[in-house]
């Protein structure tokens, strides 16, 4: 495995140890929920592969969930990549829907539907801000992550940016808070907003904050960009954009969806419940945008080096090598939560030890089909969901470490599952 980070490994071997220290590399995370443990599994195995070669990432974007992993792995970045991310996996195994969300079945769950049906009925002042109340994610997130640290690590020179990804609610723009990274302008074309920002729980809270899910948050600081914000994935779930704008030359991308073409049928005969209608409509926010993304990112790379400019730029366009690391198949994930559901979560003793998960489970009909599952995977925050998220993970990662490139590790080109057409 491997073969790319030993002297015997090729081009990519003598490129990667000289040219690209030169370079700077940047980790982009994407979003979706609990799904967010796959992400720990590819780092895993990717952050102490780049880290043996000289090319640990010095720039880290994250979005919603990424944007949390990415604050740990920023707040850590003085440390070696295996104890960051093995310390990574132990918390996303430990997770559990408390240290996440208030109960689905609670006081707090009375007065939120009181207030949603005196909102229907039109009731003055009965307003639901959202359908659960994460408040103990505050406390994990200040117990798990370090801003001091964090900022430090940036102002020592371990990292050149951290930045997260919000939504403003009185916009709908795209504002990437970054601590540290070359001055990026307005993008009024793709709608984002820059604003340089000593990232705090409060930021980070804002990327994740799921809409109709969990409720906006308020960001005080900077004063400027204060005010209340929906996750970040709304508009921009896996972050590329913002990542190059703060000076990275070469990407690695871990998404969360898989950008594997649909089956050559152009429809089914299954007639699909409403439930399958949201799966739609997330398909379209998270996956497309990132299928979009990746073509956009390898089409400029290829007329770059058909150009065969030596600047290896072309009218302001430069050549960016990229890793990509998501699930195979459209519905491995959905696949994964199906399996688990029903073999842990789907009997009596099981609705007992965690009832939320057996709740929420029983609510979007998780132990279906893998659609179900689908739906399932963004809100399943416990330990053994998540252990077989970062196994597979861990398996895609390596399968990409294992696999030819366009240039050793990294892809310049079309990846293989963006590349394929619909018949």
């Amino acid at each position: 495995m491997v073969a790319w980070l030993t002297a015997g490994g090729g081009q990519l071997a003598e490129f990667g140890r000289v040219d690209q220290k030169r370079e700077t590399v940047a980790l982009v995370l994407a979003g979706g929920g609990a799904r967010g443990a796959y992400e720990a599994g590819a780092l895993s195995v990717l952050l102490p592969a780049l880290e043996d070669a000289g090319l640990r990432p010095r720039i880290i974007v994250g979005t919603s969930v990424g944007a949390i992993n990415g604050v740990y792995a920023a707040s850590r970045a003085h440390e070696p990549a295996s104890r960051v991310t093995s310390d990574g996996e132990a918390i996303w195994r430990e997770l559990r829907w408390e240290q996440v969300a208030r109960p689905l079945a609670s006081p707090g769950a009375v007065e939120r539907l009181l207030l949603y049906l005196g909102e229907v009925a039109g009731v003055p002042g009965a307003e639901i801000p959202a359908l659960l109340d994460p408040a103990p994610l505050a406390e994990t997130l200040r117990r798990r992550v370090s801003f001091e640290r964090l900022h430090a690590n940036v102002v020592n020179g371990h990292l050149d940016a951290a930045a997260v990804v919000g939504t403003s609610a009185l916009t709908s723009r795209s504002v990437v808070f970054h601590d540290g990274g070359q001055p990026a302008a307005h993008d009024p074309i793709r709608g984002i907003d820059y604003v340089a920002a000593a990232l705090g729980d409060a930021h980070a809270r804002a990327s994740a904050a799921i809409p109709e899910i969990f409720p906006a948050v308020h960001v005080e600081l900077p004063g400027r960009a204060a005010g209340w914000y929906f996750d970040g994935g709304t508009r921009l779930n896996t972050p590329i954009k913002p990542a190059l704008a703060l000076g990275a030359e070469r990407v690695v991308i871990v998404a969360l969806n898989s950008i594997a073409p649909a089956p050559p049928r152009l429809a089914g005969e299954d007639r699909p419940d409403a439930l399958e209608g949201a799966a739609q409509l997330i398909q379209a926010v998270l996956v497309d945008p990132l299928v979009h993304d990746v073509r956009t990112l390898a089409m400029v790379n290829e007329l770059v080096v058909a150009a065969a400019d030596p600047s290896g730029e072309l009218a302001g366009k430069r050549r960016v090598p990229y890793v990509l690391v998501a699930p195979r198949e459209r519905d491995a994930i959905g696949k994964v939560a199906m399996r688990v559901f029903r073999e842990r979560f789907s009997d009596p003793h099981s609705a007992l030890r965690s009832p939320n998960v057996a709740l929420l489970g029983r609510i979007v009909a998780g132990g279906r089909d893998p659609g179900h599952g689908e739906l399932l995977s963004y809100l399943f925050f416990e330990g053994e969901f998540a252990g077989a998220l970062i196994e597979l993970g861990r398996e895609d990662a390596r399968r990409w470490l294992d696999e030819e490139h366009d240039d050793g590790l990294w892809q310049v080109g079309q990846p293989a599952a963006a590349g394929a057409e619909v018949e």
